[in-house]
């Protein structure tokens, strides 16, 4: 090799190397990171605007933090720094990288949006891009030195791969175990690994809550601008005056002298200090200002240091105007006390405030029934009513039966047909039957909506005995073929599941819409096996009775045979109702009557468990003498 060429390699291998990066994440991403369109600020990286997120970028460097928890509301750029991170990583820190989602659908979106081509528009990382055009897909980003896979929380990335970076997003919607499985794979580069977790909070108790309070935790604060008392952002906080420091409002009455007009009164919105008394009025600039101003304070120094969590409420977004805040909180106040639901307060709080919500306890279904029996009702039968709508919707079978509150007897009242719901209802007020004791079939998805509104349409609000408000109405159900038990809250088997909400699809100007309604979902042929052994009388000390024979009401009852089908996903042989008759529809109703008075504990099942219950359908005898 000459002596030219040799100096003019030396020249380019020299020219090609660079000293470590002894910068911070801050300026590196502003110097090398350009955002592209599916950022809702495109263009270079300026993290001043979003002072928040500056304590938490140089968290993300420092080598004694080994977890950064970005626990936030919505909108305010947690996942945005988690992302900023990777190029940094990338170019001056590479190793075996994990970005897991709650789900496989959201991680591919997310990877393939922004991910990606925030890394194409990386300077230093297009070259790494381009040496292989099939480097990136949906699930992994293949660099020569190093990759990223994204995926879902719940799949088997959980096992085998050691990984020395691990990015998590919302962890509020993640099955409790596996951020623990996750956090294994890092065991491998336990003094060098970062974790970073980012998600809105959720209710209390919840496991997301038990990751960010298990290290020092620093909340978002902001200060006087009159006396430089530096404060949380309380929503509601009392003081020894007997006012309240934090968010105010003047409330102003409609015209009819009682009810609060939410548009008007939140107009007047103000954020009032607690030490002096001084008013934030709701602009542009006097938040903008809040937000320049605003500093982290810890609030939990008892944790493990290596592990830091940052809250912050959504008034880290100086655009964000108090008027729409307390709007929401009023409607969602409002909401809480008409129908006792408090759903909207949930996310208000969580997505809104920033702050874990706790709930308050939840009244039993059941207590709850029996409760409002015991209110209008002084004899000892309790009396349920249960509707099968047929699939036209025209035509509706019902029974009546009163179950003794002893459990040892029942008789059934009344049976027909009625052709509309206010003939349900007539029903219902003929024998004082309380709405939640009316149960109805939800169907099979052609008259699902139709049950879910006329239920909601048929109840009130009640006042229970520990004073909260709730709207009791009809209840809504539906047989489920595949399970034998469901287990609940409080770590008990029953044959039905705890009720799920649903939406109603009442339009936007009903006074219905927004309350959902909740659907109880039951083991079909677990409880159709107990009332087979009602019906012939195999259960003992338990009579199950009737007001007089009936020819069709009979034929109905024995239309269905228990017997063993494969089943299709496990290939196991295993028992099943099978309808043999024409009709069937007194047999379902007469289950739904079952399941309510199990949910009224008028009625107790005689196995809850599965093998419990498999012994009782092996040993069932669905024929009639």
């Amino acid at each position: 090799m000459n002596k030219e060429l040799k100096l003019e390699l030396d020249k380019i291998f020299s020219e090609s190397l660079q000293p470590p990066y002894n910068g911070g994440l801050k300026e590196w991403v502003e110097e090398n990171v350009v955002l592209p369109p599916a950022y809702s600020i495109p263009g270079k990286v300026n993290l001043d605007i979003s002072p928040h997120l500056l304590k938490p970028a140089e968290a993300l460097l420092n080598p004694k933090i080994m977890q950064v928890n970005l626990c936030m509301s919505t909108q305010v750029g947690k996942s945005f720094l988690s992302e900023l991170f990777l190029p940094y990583v990338i170019v001056n820190a590479p190793g075996p990288t994990m970005r897991i989602f709650h789900n496989q659908e959201v991680s591919a979106m997310f990877t393939e949006t922004r991910l990606t081509p925030l890394l194409r528009n990386c300077n230093p990382i297009k070259p790494l891009l381009n040496y292989n055009r099939f480097s990136t897909n949906k699930t992994s980003i293949k660099l020569p030195h190093m990759s990223i896979i994204c995926g879902s929380s719940n799949t088997s990335l959980q096992h085998g791969l050691s990984i020395k970076y691990l990015l998590c997003d919302e962890l509020h919607q993640w099955e409790p175990g596996q951020f623990n499985k996750f956090l294994a794979r890092t065991t491998a580069f336990a003094s060098r690994r970062k974790v970073v977790c980012a998600s809105q909070p959720c209710r209390t108790g919840h496991e997301w809550e038990q990751i960010c309070y298990k290290g020092v935790v620093y909340e978002w604060s902001w200060c006087c601008p009159k006396c430089s008392h530096r404060q949380l952002f309380h929503w509601s906080k009392e003081k020894s005056d007997g006012k309240y420091a934090g968010m105010n409002w003047d409330t102003v009455l409609n015209p009819d002298g009682e009810t609060t007009n939410i548009i008007e009164s939140s107009k007047t919105g103000w954020l009032e200090c607690e030490k002096c008394d001084h008013k934030v009025n709701d602009t542009p600039t006097e938040r903008r200002l809040l937000n320049d101003t605003g500093e982290y304070i810890c609030t939990k120094s008892d944790g493990d240091a290596s592990i830091v969590t940052y809250m912050a409420p959504c008034w880290v977004n100086p655009n964000l105007s108090f008027e729409s805040k307390i709007a929401e909180y009023m409607i969602a106040k409002r909401t809480k006390k008409m129908t006792g639901l408090d759903e909207l307060m949930e996310i208000f709080v969580t997505q809104g405030l920033g702050k874990f919500y706790h709930r308050e306890q939840q009244i039993e279904l059941s207590k709850m029934m029996v409760e409002l029996y015991e209110k209008t009702v002084t004899t000892d039968w309790v009396t349920v009513l249960a509707v099968d709508v047929q699939r036209t919707g025209k035509v509706k079978y019902y029974v009546v039966r009163a179950f003794n509150k002893n459990g040892n007897e029942s008789k059934r009242l009344e049976f027909g047909i009625c052709r509309t719901f206010d003939e349900i209802e007539a029903i219902r007020v003929k024998y004082n039957i309380p709405f939640p004791l009316v149960i109805v079939d939800s169907g099979d998805g052609e008259t699902t909506q139709e049950v879910y509104q006329e239920c909601i349409r048929h109840g009130k609000v009640l006042k229970l005995n520990n004073g909260t408000l709730k709207y009791v109405c009809w209840s809504a159900s539906k047989g489920d073929g595949q399970k034998s038990s469901y287990k609940h809250p409080d770590g008990i088997s029953r044959l039905y599941a705890p009720p799920s909400l649903q939406d109603a699809g009442f339009p936007q100007d009903s006074k219905y819409k927004g309350i959902p309604l909740e659907l109880t979902l039951f083991s079909n042929y677990s409880v159709k096996t107990i009332l087979a052994n009602l019906r012939d009388g195999l259960v003992p000390g338990v009579k199950w009775l009737i007001d007089h024979t009936d020819e069709e009401y009979d034929k109905q009852l024995y239309s269905e045979s228990l017997v063993d089908v494969i089943d299709k996903k496990s290939g196991m042989n295993t028992k099943r109702w099978i309808q043999v008759g024409q009709d069937n529809h007194y047999l379902d109703v007469e289950v739904m009557c079952l399941v309510q008075a199990m949910r009224a504990n008028v009625f107790s099942a005689t196995a809850t468990n599965e093998s419990e219950m498999k012994k009782i359908i092996e040993n069932s005898n669905p024929k009639k003498d």
